[in-house]
């Protein structure tokens, strides 16, 4: 089952505890210490190593699974990458955080967009699949309305998903709304959003299909999109995770293949070289995972080459804020 976990009012500060919620926001009796982690992370993360959870001012998180129950990760949340060495928040006990030099220093990354993780049991998945073999000839192709250059086999179809007049697909919509809401949340604080379905459909891609970079439309300003991962075809699978290893796609390697490519920027290879962020990323499909992202986010999937099926489904959420929202809710600290 998907997990929610909150922060106290103060929000992710040094020290703080993210406690585990139900659907309606009450506490269980867990309580897990926390650490940061890079947006590489937060998208590629083995689902068996991290769980990929919100805070409330604008972080990515995680808690580390350890049998151990005396390891504890170390929580120093305005902090550099590992190396060079990590700078902790300076506090009024410690000003000089943890830097023994005696001088103030802390690092504050900037934002560029929120992307949600979430990992579906296989029984869900399972369930979903079975369904669309069973109905999906019922269903209205989707190719009309869609980019994706699905074409290259008898096989390759974007079929639409009907939401309404369908249990199984009402059902599931009525998941997503309750995810797309949790994403709202941990995006604007505590602003209510109302969530409606627009559109879901999915995708079966065979050898040579592939989707050009594009971004979603939605009804309302602002939307949700997301993708779920169904089935992966085994040669993508035996890829490594560009978020452990990634050496990178020169000598025709085939590093990417089949995977979603994310953009958010402009940025060029050699922008990196002059302390500008990535703003791309390549994102490899496992079953049973789940990112949702705003729909203005641009993105494609990589052809692939060799037998199987790479199936997907896809979502587009309509979003209405219950009041207007300004520039304070996107700030790290709010006064």
């Amino acid at each position: 089952m998907v997990r929610i976990f909150d922060l106290p009012p103060d929000g992710l500060v040094d020290g703080a505890k993210a406690v585990e919620v139900d659907v309606f926001g009450n506490p269980t009796e867990q309580e897990v210490e926390q650490s940061r982690i890079t947006r590489k992370e937060a998208i590629n993360a083995q689902p068996e190593r991290k769980e990929i959870i919100r805070g409330n001012k604008d972080r990515n998180i995680f808690k580390k699974a350890s049998k151990d129950p005396d390891i504890k990760s170390e929580v120093t949340v305005t902090e550099s990458e590992d190396d060079p060495p990590r700078f902790a928040t300076p506090t009024s006990e410690e000003p000089a955080g943890s830097n023994a030099g005696g001088m103030a220093i802390s690092m504050r990354p900037k934002l560029a967009v929120h992307i949600m993780r979430v990992e579906f049991p296989m029984e869900v998945i399972n369930e979903l699949n079975d369904h669309i073999d069973a109905e999906s000839s019922n269903w209205p192709g989707a190719s009309d309305g869609l980019v994706g250059q699905i074409n290259r086999d008898e096989r390759s179809a974007q079929i639409t998903f009907p939401h309404e007049g369908d249990v199984c697909g009402e059902q599931f919509s009525s998941v997503l709304l309750r995810l797309g809401k949790e994403y709202m949340k941990h995006t604007i604080g505590d602003i209510e959003c109302e969530t409606d379905m627009q559109t879901m459909w999915t995708i079966h891609s065979y050898e040579g299909d592939y989707n050009p970079v594009h971004d979603h439309g939605t009804r309302t300003s602002m939307g949700l999109s997301c993708i779920l991962y169904l089935k992966v075809p085994p040669q993508i699978e035996a890829l490594d995770n560009p978020s452990e290893e990634f050496q990178g796609l020169n000598n025709a390697s085939g590093a990417v293949d089949g995977f979603t490519y994310l953009c958010w920027g402009t940025n060029g290879m050699r922008d990196i070289n002059m302390l500008r962020p990535i703003t791309e990323e390549y994102v490899k499909p496992e079953v049973g995972t789940l990112i949702m992202f705003p729909a203005w986010l641009r993105h494609g999937v990589m052809p692939f080459f060799g037998e199987g099926e790479r199936r997907t489904f896809s979502a587009n959420i309509n979003v209405t804020p219950a009041e207007r929202i300004t520039g304070d809710h996107y700030r790290k600290d709010k006064s």
